[in-house]
């Protein structure tokens, strides 16, 4: 397939047998319905001499190879959205195989790609986004706009298994000096752990360690809280439990020293001593 043919000939170093596998396949002509199989030679033809720009040894037989790739292009149909891409990215390849490197013509082909589901393809042209947005010499919003991009690039290059297209990410971005890893951002401080949750006590128990920190009978517990003396003396007896303690003034002094109620007790009080005297 010359597809493959000029792809390896490319890689390989050997521009020369890439032309002519260009050269072959033009000659032969793409007969209708072969637009799947022409679209990517012509990209795959134009990126291998867009690579090569400014070779002396390729650069004088360029302006002839690319003008054939147009004109076979414009001949090709472009009925469906893929191959509206393909002509979206050939004409942003054409214009950088001429030295342009147009990040207008490369926005253009990442928005042709990006509704189609075609993930190493986008990211090839989002690598050519940014390489021109660096080239074009622009300002921190440029500069972060080739960060996000090349990030993008490289996490998809890494999850395909893409080496090359990871390895040439890594290089833009040594080029540009930037990031592909985003600086660790620093993680607040947690917050102090609230004691009466560590100890397991509920939104009615803390209140009810409130009114016995303040020295208040059960009864009176009872009365402020619009509970029953003995749901009031079962929240009590949970509260001694829960903190391990014998009795309400034991209670009292845990509530004190773990500063539980540091704005004082609901009548303004915070009687620790009477809280010990109830006991």
């Amino acid at each position: 397939m010359k597809y493959v043919a000029l792809r390896v000939a490319a890689a390989e170093g050997r521009p020369e047998d890439a032309r002519a596998e260009l050269f072959a396949a033009l000659d032969a002509g793409f007969p209708p319905g072969t637009q799947r199989y022409a679209w990517p030679l012509l990209l795959a033809a134009t990126t291998a001499e867009a690579d090569r720009y400014g070779d002396p040894v390729t650069e004088p037989g360029r302006p002839e190879v690319l003008d054939r790739i147009r004109e076979a292009a414009r001949n090709l149909a472009t009925g469906v959205p893929l191959w509206q891409a393909h002509d979206q990215w050939l004409r942003a390849e054409l214009l950088r195989a001429e030295g342009q490197g147009e990040p207008d013509a490369w926005a253009e082909a990442v928005a042709a790609l990006e509704p189609l589901g075609r993930p190493h393809d986008l990211a090839c042209v989002r690598l050519r986004l940014a390489e021109a947005l660096l080239a074009a010499g622009g300002g921190e919003d440029e500069r972060a706009r080739a960060t996000e991009l090349l990030r993008l690039v490289d996490a998809v290059a890494t999850h395909l298994g893409a080496a090359p297209l990871a390895r040439d990410a890594a290089l833009l971005a040594r080029r540009g000096r930037l990031a592909l890893t985003p600086a660790p951002r620093e993680v607040p401080a947690p917050a102090p752990a609230d004691p009466a949750e560590v100890l397991g006590l509920t939104s009615r128990e803390r209140d009810v360690l409130r009114l016995v920190a303040a020295g208040h009978t059960n009864r009176r517990i009872a009365e402020e809280l619009f509970i029953s003396p003995k749901t009031a003396s079962v929240h009590v007896s949970n509260i001694l439990a829960k903190l391990g303690v014998s009795g309400r003034g034991e209670a009292a002094a845990v509530a004190h020293r773990l500063g539980l109620f540091p704005d004082g007790s609901p009548d303004g009080s915070g009687n620790l001593a009477a809280a010990r005297q109830s006991v």
